[in-house]
């Protein structure tokens, strides 16, 4: 880190910088990120350290990207050094150099709220009065830290100002959006938002759902979801019960955000998320095909556009009845070969990834309990890592079977191909290949009723 620092004598006195170190690191680079556009690709040198001037600088917000992200707020003149262990992603991140205390600031807020919402779903079980109460506690807490920043920094912009509030506020009101879909002592979730106290939404007075300085910043970007969802719900609580997947609240959505997000950066940012979030979920041919149509009419950026038909054209190649992409992969012994080729009987695919050691275990415990009672099936793990050294090791660690465990040979393109938003899909085909759900989950309490099910057609 001192090299790094030293790098920064003898630069332009006005210049901006950002440098680093990553510990235990997983790729050769960084990415910068500022509203959804990769500004740079950023090196690593051989000490696994980087320094960066920026060109036509723009301030405020930045994202950097290494596997996972977080956020710097970076300003004119700055000269920031962060250091980051990938092993503890966050936990570990720090910030020095000046300009530094903003983004120190922020990280700490985060790993605040990290922690508070460790169990924090039991909170929500409480009454109207105590979950306020218990909300204005810890908004007291937070309230101490921006005021202590603010009187050991007294020369902090407007722009930063602006974000350091939005942190301190924002997460609080996601909560009281959160709070009736998430109180489960009342079903009726429209009788219990109408006997809320009648200054309970009070904040909302006080909200711009348009505001582009606070566009990435966490505690924004979960309020509008939780603000979104429970304007959604409003639209069809007469005819279904919550339930975020289902047509009904995302066709509500779109109506939604069409009608309260106006900046066009905003409004595709959350068209695509709805659009995504329901064509990687859904059974429902018909269904997907309308969320596609209407968010696609409402977007105005031809890029993210494109990135929506794309999932959406993977999406009709993974509809039920369809035949499976045939796939490289590589099996245990690094050889080659076709994802048609392990097909010889009816087959349930899921994922998994070194980097999440839990889901690891628990998928191939699930597997190998199934494999054992459903015997017509064959369980294929399929690692979703680059890494051949690191799976292999992980196979002969854990005592898998490989004659069941291989790995995509380009994992990018594949997840692509498949539709794999996360690690919980499973994709269930008959002993031809063809797709008889693309949407399941191997943890399900319904999977063996699913599997029962295909036995029996």
């Amino acid at each position: 880190m001192l090299s790094a620092c030293d790098a920064t004598k003898g630069k332009k006195s006005n210049a901006t910088y950002l440098g680093g170190e990553i510990i235990n690191p997983k790729r050769d680079h960084i990415l910068l990120q500022k509203n959804d556009k990769i500004i740079d690709t950023i090196p690593l040198d051989a000490h696994n350290r980087f320094l960066y001037e920026f060109k036509d600088f723009e301030p405020g917000l930045y994202r950097f990207w290494h596997r996972e992200n977080q956020l710097i707020h970076i300003e004119s003149g700055d000269s920031i050094m962060m250091r980051v262990n990938t092993v503890e992603f966050d936990e570990s991140l720090s910030f020095s150099g000046k300009g530094s205390e903003r983004s120190r600031f922020l990280i700490d807020l985060f790993l605040q709220w990290e922690e508070e919402n460790e169990g924090f779903i039991h909170h929500y079980q409480k009454e109207p009065k105590d979950f306020e109460t218990l909300l204005d506690s810890i908004h007291q807490v937070r309230l101490k830290k921006l005021a202590k920043f603010y009187e050991k920094y007294d020369n902090v912009s407007e722009n930063f100002k602006e974000i350091a509030e939005a942190s301190v506020h924002y997460d609080n009101y996601q909560r009281r959006e959160s709070y009736p879909f998430s109180h489960y002592k009342k079903n009726d979730k429209l009788t219990f938002i109408e006997e809320l106290p009648s200054d309970f939404y009070s904040f909302r007075e006080s909200i711009n759902l348009n505001n582009t300085n606070l566009r990435d910043l966490y505690p924004y970007q979960r309020y509008l979801n939780a603000f979104l969802d429970h304007q959604a719900y409003k639209g069809y609580c007469q005819d279904q019960s919550y339930n975020t997947v289902s047509f009904l609240h995302n066709y509500n959505e779109i109506k939604v955000i069409d009608k309260h997000i106006e900046n066009p950066e905003l409004k595709d940012m959350f068209l695509y998320r709805t659009g995504r979030r329901f064509i990687e979920n859904s059974n429902d041919k018909e269904g997907v095909s309308e969320i596609f149509k209407l968010v696609t009419a409402s977007m105005t950026s031809q890029k993210t556009k494109s990135e929506i038909q794309q999932l959406y054209t993977s999406h009709k190649k993974m509809e039920t009845g369809n035949v499976i992409p045939d796939l490289i992969l590589v099996d245990s012994e690094q050889r080659m070969v076709t994802l048609s080729s392990r097909i010889r009987k009816p087959t349930a695919l899921y994922f998994w990834s070194y980097n999440n050691h839990m889901h690891l275990e628990e998928s191939h415990k699930k597997a190998k309990d199934l494999q054992a009672k459903y015997p017509e099936f064959n369980f294929i793990g399929i690692n979703v890592n680059n890494e051949t050294g690191k799976w292999i090791k992980h196979i002969k660690q854990h005592k898998f079977n490989p004659s069941m465990e291989y790995r995509f040979d380009n994992a990018q393109n594949a997840r692509k191909s498949l539709v794999i938003n996360n690690l919980s899909k499973t994709i269930v085909l008959d002993k031809n290949g063809k797709i008889l759900n693309s949407h399941a989950n191997i943890h399900s309490i319904d999977f063996e009723s699913e599997l029962l099910a295909y036995l029996n057609q």
